[in-house]
């Protein structure tokens, strides 16, 4: 997130709640059963619970990808619903330095919020995005987390999605940082992953938790992808690295009927490119720069 904020959506641009809950009905009958919720940050939103709410009836897997600043107001009402994990972000174990990467200084709320979380039942993954030069000298201490607790620790590509955001020098492939965690954990292996799976998955000998690294930005795992991404807007991208979609609010409040509304996003699904590289081709606006992964989430 960039130092200043961004400039958010007007509300009325926004999904509404009855529009989540007419899209959740659509896409349940769809055959959807796992839905996750990112960001962004979803706990931005004033109504989550009542989102929710209307998400638990349509989908018994509801997973949240958060940054773990709002959730404290919330923690007693989140057994009610069927979340299944939290994905949390979190790129640094040492308060400055995390201070440094987010320009936030709310390192214990998120630090503290985790184990809260896991000590409630929750599954928790902890998303690094590895920086050369940045963090990659903590990668032995996030795996750590991992060895006396079933946490998955799960290391990403970072990902230079802005000409301007100046981080192409900081990546990391997924190569070098299986190496890095070897160095120190040489009885790392690779474990069997589901194969539509964002992560490839290890294990430590004696850890009880897993380790992963997702290949954000080198896409080696793109052409197993069965997942679709719905924008706060009601767009509706086949690809992370697509810049066009159809708006399914655009066509609910034109007064589409939920049949033509299944129709319309079988025919989008169709034209799903194999991989991020098509997807990327595809683009209609200059492909050097890429929209900001504040405004579309991981």
């Amino acid at each position: 997130m960039p130092e200043e904020g961004i400039d958010f959506s007007k509300n009325e641009d926004l999904l509404s709640l009855s529009e989540i809950g007419r899209l959740a009905e659509v896409f349940g009958a769809l055959g959807i059963n796992k839905i996750r919720l990112t960001g962004g940050e979803p706990f931005m939103r004033k109504d989550i619970m009542q989102v929710l709410e209307v998400l638990s009836k349509h989908f018994k897997n509801i997973n949240l990808t958060t940054n773990a600043t709002l959730i404290q107001p919330y923690m007693h009402l989140l057994k009610q619903y069927n979340i299944s994990s939290f994905n949390i972000s979190i790129d640094s174990l040492n308060r400055e330095r995390f201070f440094a990467i987010t320009k936030r200084d709310q390192f214990d709320t998120v630090y503290n919020t985790i184990w809260e979380l896991y000590n409630m039942g929750f599954r928790v993954k902890l998303n690094i995005v590895v920086m050369k030069g940045i963090n990659e000298m903590e990668i032995p201490e996030f795996c750590r987390l991992a060895q006396n607790h079933k946490l998955d620790v799960r290391f990403i590509e970072a990902m230079p999605f802005n000409a301007h955001d100046g981080n192409e020098s900081q990546f990391l492939s997924l190569s070098e940082i299986e190496a890095q965690i070897q160095e120190t954990f040489p009885t790392l292996k690779k474990t069997d992953s589901p194969r539509k799976s964002s992560s490839i998955k290890y294990s430590i000998d004696g850890f009880e938790g897993n380790i992963g690294i997702i290949p954000a930005y080198s896409r080696s795992l793109c052409g197993m992808c069965n997942r679709i991404r719905l924008t706060p807007e009601g767009q509706l991208l086949t690809c992370l690295y697509a810049d066009q979609g159809i708006n399914l609010r655009d066509l609910i409040r034109d007064g589409f009927t939920n049949e033509q509304l299944i129709t319309t996003i079988k025919e989008e699904v169709k034209h799903k490119a194999k991989d991020g590289f098509e997807a990327e081709s595809n683009r209609v606006s200059d492909s050097s720069v890429f929209q900001s992964m504040t405004t579309i989430g991981g």
